[in-house]
């Protein structure tokens, strides 16, 4: 699906609660990024597919599986392995790295199976 066609559908078989001004990642792995932070692996999982110039330097919420109390991100960039990140990759195979950092620093807590909620407003 290209970036054309799809600012504001949604992928098919998504939660039917889900608002549409939002999207859900999964976190599929973490590494420290550099300079601190750090560098999350994240799989679509469902809600409105964003644009990359709304994920640059936007603020993510981290939900723990467990409901550990959530926490505030702050994306700081994309890393550069693997190449450039686009929004129609992103559409394509509905993955993206972000670096991130946190106001409060329990960055080493977030790991995969932890949900990432992208607000598009």
């Amino acid at each position: 699906m290209s970036a054309d066609q799809n600012e504001t559908s949604n992928i098919s078989g998504q939660d039917s609660a889900s608002p549409q001004n939002t999207a859900r990642f999964g976190v599929i792995d973490t590494r420290l990024g550099p300079h601190g932070g750090l560098t999350l692996k994240l799989r679509f999982d469902f809600g409105t597919l964003p644009k990359i110039r709304k994920l640059r330097n936007g603020t993510l919420t981290a939900i723990g599986p467990e409901n550990q109390r959530p926490l505030e991100l702050t994306v700081t960039g994309f890393p550069l392995f693997g190449g450039k990140q686009s929004t129609d990759r992103l559409y394509r195979t509905g993955r993206i790295d972000l670096n991130v950092i946190s106001p409060v620093d329990e960055l080493s807590h977030i790991r995969p199976g932890w949900k990432i909620i992208v607000d598009l407003k």
